[in-house]
């Protein structure tokens, strides 16, 4: 395995981490955080058939993960 994969899986569990523990403190803000966060992940990597460089496929994949927690801890600051 090399380095880079095994750097992407500790992200991922990283993630998930913030991910559960927004829903167990029942936080809607952190567990959106944390989905961000995995949004951000998946998208940097469902680009990699596309090219490009590791940085350019993070900014985008992050900055949609971005939007989805702006929009979301709007939803749920209004919603709740």
């Amino acid at each position: 395995m090399s380095a880079y994969t095994l750097l992407q899986l500790v992200e991922v569990l990283a993630f998930s981490i913030v991910l559960l523990f927004g829903v167990l403190v029942r936080s809607p803000s952190i567990a959106i955080l944390g989905g961000g966060f995995l949004i951000g992940k998946a998208v940097l990597n469902i680009l990699a058939p596309e090219g490009g460089s590791v940085y350019r496929r993070s900014v985008i994949g992050y900055a949609l993960g971005g939007v989805y927690v702006v929009i979301g801890i709007l939803a749920a600051h209004f919603l709740t």
